[in-house]
């Protein structure tokens, strides 16, 4: 074999070794790629069994539950059991009359049977929550498909009642199965709780607001003697109010319980706080509580009288009858004939007739100018100074 030959023979096996190789890895590769494919499959299968058994315990939980909720398992004791404790809670919460009838008991596949009642009765609306609160406390597998609630023509804020109310036995549960004692989770548990958000509304008119107080928070009163100050507070829908005194309130204050009048009598002077509720007569009812402090002090000092009023005013028959020039100046004869004198005025000369009281600014062959009160007008020759007085202006800055 030459060389040839011999490099010819290496090459050609060299190439069948790559190829024997590269079998070898992707044979390699498909098992590794076919395990892991399969483990994977493997693990979504486990983790679907898992799920499996997590709902079927949770199923098994649930069932748990749903049995000791049940009624017992025999239809008629079921039917006997359901129906003396639904009368015993309609007559514990003041029905009258009542009726409670079994309708209808309807087997459902073997799984459970479903017994049917009907409830009538009369009562008022707060009773009626109360028996509400009792039926669904009770953790029974009931409920209530209906309810009718129609006002009593005969009796007034009474209602006539009908319910309509399903319950179930499963097949599964024993036949003395013993009824759920514990409260259901769904209620509050106290019936004050439950009802409030129900009674407590109005559904035929805007939400009832509370009185606002209006007057003045400090209450003025004379020592020794009975002080009356009304209190003014506002009801935005205008309903009735109520006023009554907190009991930190000493014992000589008092308040109207209808007016709201306050009276103090206190027989030293004194300062002190007092609290006041206000109640309105809406639906639900809305109250207002505020402090107010008290000032008991002396009397204030009498007024002073009034400055009598002259019977008659001079100014209205006060008369200009001449305006005479002098040396150096004119002069305003005014005849006051109530008196029967005649002023004679000058600039600068003040005078007081009647109810005016003023001074000459101005003397003229014309008019005399005359300011009163920070007025001025001009009075003429046989004008009358009453009249005049009237038409006066402002003197302009």
């Amino acid at each position: 074999m030459n060389q040839r030959e011999r490099f010819l023979a290496i090459a050609i096996g060299g190439l069948v070794g790559a190829l024997v190789i590269q079998w070898g890895i992707n044979k390699y590769q498909t098992a590794v790629r076919s395990r892991t494919t399969r483990i994977d499959a493997l693990s979504n299968e486990k983790l679907k069994l898992e799920d499996r058994l997590l709902d079927g315990a949770y199923a098994d939980r649930q069932l748990g539950e749903y049995l000791s909720r049940s009624l017992p398992g025999d239809p008629e004791r079921a039917h006997s059991d359901y129906q003396s404790w639904l009368l015993d809670a309609v007559e514990q919460n003041g029905l009258s009359n009542p009726r409670v009838n079994r309708t209808n008991m309807l087997p459902v596949g073997d799984l459970y049977q479903r017994l049917s009642y009907s409830v009538d009765g009369r009562t008022d609306l707060p009773k009626l929550i109360e028996f509400l609160h009792t039926f669904y406390a009770k953790d029974y597998l009931h409920r209530m498909s209906k309810l009718a609630i129609t006002p009593a023509r005969d009796e007034a804020s009474r209602f006539d009642v009908k319910m309509s109310v399903d319950v179930i036995a499963l097949s599964a549960a024993a036949e003395d199965a013993k009824p759920p004692t514990s409260p259901s989770w769904r209620v509050d548990p106290t019936v004050t709780a439950y009802s409030e958000p129900i009674l407590n509304r109005n559904f035929f008119e805007p939400p009832n607001k509370a009185p606002q107080f209006t007057g003045n928070s400090v209450v003025d009163a004379i020592a020794g003697k009975d002080s009356t100050t009304p209190l003014t507070f506002k009801d935005p829908e205008g309903h009735q109010l109520r006023f009554e005194l907190l009991e930190s309130a000493p014992d000589f204050v008092r308040l109207d319980e209808r007016t709201g009048t306050l009276t103090v009598k206190s027989e030293t002077k004194q300062e002190f706080d007092v609290k006041v509720r206000v109640t309105d007569d809406g639906y639900p009812n809305r109250t207002t509580e505020q402090k107010l402090v008290v000032k008991v002090g002396d009397p204030p000092p009498p007024p002073e009288p009034p400055a009598a009023k002259p019977m008659f005013d001079d100014s209205t028959q006060t008369v200009l009858t001449a305006l005479v020039q002098g040396r150096d100046d004119w002069t305003a004869w005014m005849n006051v004939r109530t008196k029967g004198k005649t002023l004679k005025l000058r600039v600068d000369d003040e005078f007081e007739i009647g109810t005016l009281k003023g001074k000459v600014v101005e003397v003229t062959p014309k008019y005399v100018l005359l300011e009163i009160d920070g007025r001025r007008f001009e009075l003429k020759p046989a004008g009358v100074l009453a009249d005049a007085a009237k038409n006066s202006e402002p003197i302009e800055n």
